[in-house]
């Protein structure tokens, strides 16, 4: 038992909790919270990048919004039992000027909640700050420290932990610093990182529009001629001139807003067999009688009587809108609401890039939760009799939530009396 355990009580959030978003994006924070199956009651959210409020309501469905944060008095907000504050990276992170902290900064946006948080005198239960991993490294330590104590200083406890979304659950290499600040004398414990089963190919698109492809490099002589060769799931020159290019078999590198200086996340993708016409008729390539194995790659095709067919084709291209959202954990049916609502594919791209890791959120959220896990087998049809005798070790005065594969269901109070048991998905 850790230290902490033995002189706090641990913290658990209470039935329904209360829950404000600042700098809420398209509600990565709200969307954890789905996962889990916690309803929440939305208090608000803070946003003015109206593309991102646009992709947010048709997530979400219509939300109060308080509007920017320099706005908010500490008196406008009711009682809140979480707030979240994914305060702007611009000036930390090494894609920026890396200007810091300040008044003339966006990421000194940060002061604004702290100016809110002194002027409330209904306090927030619990904040959880995530952003860059630069916060915490040597350059801007120190204002985090202070940030820190300010909190302490307002009844706060601070639990600050660096994660990373490979070791939970999303194939992709994002590291990023979370803090959990807990009002009162609670304990608080991240969750425990796990071995990832996912690569970045079972997030790609099994058809793609061609205007995603690279033009300039379509064989794998190219590639390894211009960019070098695969080392550890990257090419390293393409990745050392910031047109970064990952083998489909492994993680994603970091999802950025891509606003310039091409930081699309970009793919080699096996893309079947083509055809070179004889050198008499020019060098023209052309795709036919596509086929591949169930990884992906091209098996034998023959095209035509002349010219040279060439199997196993490699060729390098950016990541859809789509797989972006689904490398931050997003599911399919919220990133169509927001793309039908008419946000654009640079919009799309850079909500993802501002966004924040659904699972890693959801596993932070987790530890919070005072119910019992219990991962199940399930097989086709379970009978009440069988489901009961498994969770007969359970205690009856807690809820049980059920773990099946990726999903998780509870169960209402059930015996052996009972036709059913009812599961409520989440």
């Amino acid at each position: 038992m850790n230290i902490f355990e033995m002189m706090r009580e641990r913290y658990f959030l209470p039935p329904k909790p209360k829950l404000f978003e600042a700098f809420s994006g398209i509600g990565c924070q709200r969307l954890a919270f789905k996962r889990l199956g916690i309803e929440v009651e939305m208090v608000g959210i803070s946003e003015v990048d109206k593309y991102a409020i646009q992709s947010y309501m048709a997530i979400h469905g219509e939300t109060k919004n308080f509007g920017s944060i320099t706005d908010i008095k500490g008196q406008d907000l009711p009682q809140i039992d979480v707030f979240t504050w994914s305060f702007p990276c611009t000036d930390l992170s090494k894609a920026g000027k890396q200007q810091g902290m300040s008044s003339e900064t966006r990421s000194g946006l940060v002061y604004e909640v702290l100016r809110i948080l002194h002027e409330s005198t209904n306090k927030p239960k619990v904040l959880i700050m995530e952003n860059v991993v630069d916060l915490v490294q040597s350059k801007f330590i120190q204002q985090f420290n202070e940030i820190q104590l300010e909190l302490e200083q307002l009844g706060y406890v601070n639990y600050v932990e660096t994660m990373n979304a490979k070791d939970f659950g999303v194939a992709q290499n994002r590291d990023r610093v979370f803090m959990v600040s807990i009002l009162g004398d609670y304990y608080y414990e991240f969750p425990k990182p796990f071995k990832l089963e996912k690569r970045l190919k079972d997030y790609l698109e099994d058809e793609v529009d061609e205007k995603y492809y690279i033009k300039d490099f379509e064989s794998l002589t190219d590639i390894n001629e211009n960019y070098g060769q695969l080392n550890g799931g990257k090419w390293e020159k393409l990745h050392d001139i910031g047109r970064r290019a990952y083998s489909y078999e492994f993680v994603s590198p970091t999802i950025h807003t891509m606003q310039g200086g091409n930081l699309e996340p970009k793919v080699v993708v096996p893309f079947g067999s083509y055809y070179t016409w004889p050198d008499n008729q020019g060098n023209i390539n052309t795709q036919c009688n596509r086929a591949a194995d169930e990884d992906g790659y091209a098996l034998t095709v023959a095209c035509a009587e002349t010219g040279k067919v060439f199997e196993d084709k490699l060729r390098i291209r950016k990541l859809t809108p789509i797989e972006c959202w689904r490398l931050m954990g997003i599911d399919d049916e919220d990133f169509h609401k927001a793309k039908a609502s008419g946000v654009s594919n640079s919009q799309l791209y850079k909500q993802a890039g501002n966004g924040l890791v659904v699972d890693m959120f959801a596993a932070l959220l987790s530890t919070m939760i005072d119910t019992q896990e219990v991962s199940i087998e399930m097989e086709e049809t379970m009978t009440v009799q069988e489901l009961i005798e498994i969770l007969t070790w359970c205690d009856e005065d807690k809820p049980v939530r059920i773990a099946i594969g990726n999903k998780q269901v509870e169960i209402e109070k059930a015996n052996e009396e009972d036709d059913c048991i009812v599961l409520v998905a989440s």
